[in-house]
């Protein structure tokens, strides 16, 4: 058992926290207080390769390993948890659900500009009646000849107003939802496509979560992602990758509030010494760091079983469950140690709290996270 990183690793790492430092934190006031999408860092970012981590070079990609991935997405997010939703959503869900289920021709077509930072890609399952239970779609297709006609809403679809490409499910059936869910790929510039309402939400400023419409949108059989009737497996496969993504997130979440913690209670003086004298700010200083330290080793596990091509699916909901209630904890253990400098909107130490709260709700709740992994512990056993 290894528990250091190869050298490629530290490599990647170290570009991410580099990049993230001398671009991205410049930039961040900037996205707060406009909501604007950093395309200017999104095209960086493809230029560097950060989007193309785990692709094969024949696609365009590095053709690193899953860690390398998680590490870079945990860096960013420690600096902006809003480009690191970005760029999850794009690599995670888009790109790797075409790397994974996807033809060579749709590999060939759709992942090199996907990880150029040029275009960006999106995931859409949620409906207003879909969330949780991700089998109540009312989006439909109906077949014409050699074309398939998609209505519906989708709401939430983070990446949704600027993606080119979305990976976007509908049924053929409503009453048997689970063997007519289809997967298609979305080109969000033909007719029938619209963005309507773009969320305003409470963090993840330049992010942005928007409610997608079809009407009469055609898609053809070279846009079907994996099989007809086969996308309600797809969905659950690749939301068990993308929770790899959002533990990832979460890391760099709680990583980063928590170096605002500590550099505040080395530094701020009460009754004559640093409140980090204080047992129980050393107290909070203590679960902190222990929970940081075991949501990393859990997400890392599961990034390593993705990448030897062994099953993840509860270790990726553990990790993906301990993260993101560890992001809200250290948030909000943070504020308190910032006091009411950390109630300021002057000061980051809100923003970690307010990008963080999401993490334990979208690509599964931890009510759902629980639920999985309990299911899988029983599969185990033989159970059910």
């Amino acid at each position: 058992m290894n528990f250091g990183l190869t050298e490629e690793q530290r490599q990647f790492k170290e570009a991410a926290r580099e990049f993230a430092e001398r671009v991205i934190r410049p930039a961040v006031r900037h996205m707060e207080e406009s909501n604007q999408f950093p395309w200017d860092i999104i095209r960086q970012m493809g230029e560097l390769g950060f989007f193309g981590i785990e692709v094969p070079e024949e696609y365009g990609g590095v053709g690193a390993d899953a860690i390398s991935y998680t590490l870079v997405l945990e860096e960013i997010s420690r600096v902006s948890p809003a480009v690191g939703v970005i760029m999850s959503v794009n690599t995670s869900l888009a790109v790797g659900g075409i790397l994974q289920f996807g033809t060579e021709e749709q590999k060939r077509k759709y992942i090199p500009p996907l990880i150029s930072g040029e275009v960006i890609g999106a995931y859409s399952l949620t409906e207003p009646q879909a969330g949780s239970d991700a089998a109540s779609l009312l989006t439909t297709y109906r077949k014409e000849g050699d074309r398939y006609i998609i209505n519906g809403r989708k709401i939430w679809c983070t990446n949704g107003p600027e993606a080119r490409y979305i990976i976007l499910y509908a049924v053929e059936d409503t009453k048997n939802p689970k063997r007519t869910m289809t997967a298609f790929i979305i080109d969000t510039t033909r007719k029938g496509f619209s963005v309507g309402k773009v969320e305003e939400k409470v963090g993840l400023r330049g992010a942005h979560s928007a409610e997608l419409i079809l009407e009469d949108y055609e898609a053809y059989p070279e846009e079907i992602l994996g099989e007809e009737g086969k996308g309600y497996k797809i969905a659950l496969t690749l939301l068990s990758s993308g929770r790899i993504g959002i533990a990832s997130q979460s890391l760099g979440i709680a990583q980063g509030a928590f170096e605002l913690a500590l550099e505040h209670a080395t530094t701020r003086e009460q009754f004559g010494q640093p409140i980090a004298n204080f047992e129980m700010i050393q107290y909070y200083i203590s679960e902190m760091a222990t929970r940081i330290d075991a949501a990393r080793l859990l997400t890392y596990r599961a990034a390593w079983l993705k990448q030897m091509g062994l099953p993840y699916r509860k270790e990726s909901s553990m990790a993906k469950l301990y993260a993101s209630e560890t992001a809200n904890y250290v948030t909000d253990r943070t504020i308190q140690i910032l006091a009411s400098m950390g109630y300021s909107m002057e000061h980051d130490g809100q923003r970690y709290w307010r990008d963080g709260r999401v993490t334990t709700i979208y690509e599964g709740t931890s009510e759902i996270q629980r639920i999985v992994i309990a299911r899988e512990i029983l599969k185990e056993m033989g159970k059910i």
